[in-house]
């Protein structure tokens, strides 16, 4: 049975927040967090549209260890418009905190990059909140204006998504998330696109490494699959011999030893970490090597 990692109720926050070893302030935060995913859930539209993935959906859902700053999700349609998201937010948001207390207010919507005929679009979103205790940003969220709490969301249109599971988390409707399996085969992409995208992507080699060893059942026949779609959605090529790129090594390994401090249960070393990923790459049914690609 998946055990839900964040406090339900206000009431909650303190005693949950001991047993899960976890500061009273991050607690507070997960709860306002938590309020947002219910709020998605409330709306039938938003529930049905959008999967909710990456560090958070493991750290709530799949494998506690590593909370992020952003609730990340891939919306299953591609038409979504910032107008539309907004609307639907904000009437889940109402219903959400009308029933844990909370004062909620959609900030901003921006899409990223602007402009139209954007193929890979994300929409960057602030949902500024006031908890129960605090008095002060309640106030400002009634008369309508922004406050400094705020939970961020980044909803990606476009990207693919190949498996998820409903969810119920006490709202009107179930919320979609993505499995582990595709959540992996994301972050195996999202490390062969470093070099392509100019990024560093520590905290997916890290999210990797941890799901190998917390949950040693993950389906090496999905996770290849997924990958090789979610590769191609993207134009990116995928070997063994490409994840033994050294480019891709090195900015998976560009300040990964600052994640130790942002971790609750594992931390696992970069070199560990690192031979973890060739393991499991060796173990999938994926090309060796490309056409043009040095051994």
């Amino acid at each position: 049975m998946i055990k839900l990692q964040y406090p339900t109720a206000f009431s909650a926050i303190g005693q949950w927040a001991t047993e899960n070893r976890i500061a009273i302030t991050e607690a507070k935060f997960r709860f306002a967090q938590y309020g947002v995913l219910r709020a998605i859930a409330s709306s039938r539209e938003l529930s049905q549209t959008i999967v909710f993935k990456g560090g958070n959906a493991l750290d709530f859902v799949w494998q506690p260890n590593r909370s992020t700053v952003d609730l990340d999700f891939s919306s299953l349609v591609a038409d979504l418009s910032a107008e539309t998201i907004k609307r639907l937010l904000v009437l889940g948001l109402r219903r959400s905190g009308d029933e844990l207390g909370i004062g909620f207010r959609v900030q901003s919507v921006k899409q990223q990059p602007p402009g139209e005929n954007r193929t890979f679009v994300t929409f960057a979103i602030k949902v500024g909140y006031g908890l129960p205790d605090a008095h002060r940003n309640r106030a400002r969220i009634e008369q309508g204006e922004d406050v400094s709490s705020v939970v961020l969301i980044e909803l990606s249109l476009n990207e693919v998504v190949c498996e998820s599971v409903k969810i119920e988390i006490d709202a009107a409707n179930p919320l979609q998330v993505s499995t582990l399996e595709d959540i992996v085969s994301e972050k195996l992409r999202a490390l062969l696109q470093q070099p392509i995208r100019n990024r560093y992507r520590r905290q997916d080699l890290l999210d990797i490494a941890v799901s190998l060893r917390q949950s040693p059942e993950l389906d090496r026949h999905k996770v290849a699959q997924f990958l090789q779609r979610k590769a191609a959605g993207r134009n990116v090529s995928v070997s063994r011999q490409a994840f033994r790129n050294e480019e891709v090594r090195a900015k998976a390994q560009k300040d990964y030893n600052e994640l130790a401090d942002t971790t609750r249960t594992l931390f696992v070393p970069f070199a560990e970490a690192y031979t973890d990923l060739l393991a499991l790459v060796d173990d999938l049914k994926i090309p060796e090597m490309l056409s043009g690609e040095l051994i």
